[in-house]
């Protein structure tokens, strides 16, 4: 994947994950499917401090926690983590995606970790969609690029 290509990737992320959290109504922010899944605040929450997580082990910089108790806190922290990223990711096109660092479960490539990024945040993201089906709301069109 080319520097652009992923940059690319990740501003589709941050539009598309933005609008599915949008298109939530506030009242419904506790909503979940079952007992004992995560509510659609929850999702959103995760997603928020997994990806900084993670994120801190790329880009070497210990990220604040941000608060997350509403929705306007949560696109607020998301919206600029993503932003994050996507100054990283532009900054230096020479930047070494292939360094390896240290994760709990073990060594990965900093290219490796995004796309673990990318795809936790997919699936949390994909659950989102059905959550927002359920309550009766048309999630917005995928953006994927």
């Amino acid at each position: 994947m080319t520097d652009r290509e992923l940059i690319n990737r990740w501003r589709g992320n941050q539009r598309y994950t933005l609008r599915i959290i949008e298109a939530m109504p506030e009242e419904s922010f506790d909503f979940k499917p079952i007992e004992g899944a995560k509510s659609f605040r929850s999702q959103a929450s995760h997603i928020t401090t997994w990806l900084r997580t993670n994120f801190r082990h790329i880009s070497g910089h210990e990220l604040n926690k941000a608060p997350t108790a509403n929705k306007r806190e949560i696109l607020q922290a998301l919206g600029e983590l993503f932003d994050q990223v996507l100054d990283y990711l532009s900054e230096d096109p020479q930047h070494d995606l292939e360094e390896t660092v240290k994760m709990w479960y073990g060594k990965c490539s900093k290219a490796g970790l995004l796309a673990t990024m990318d795809n936790h945040l997919s699936h949390h993201r994909g659950q989102m969609v059905i959550y927002l089906r359920l309550e009766g709301v048309q999630p917005p069109s995928y953006v994927g690029w």
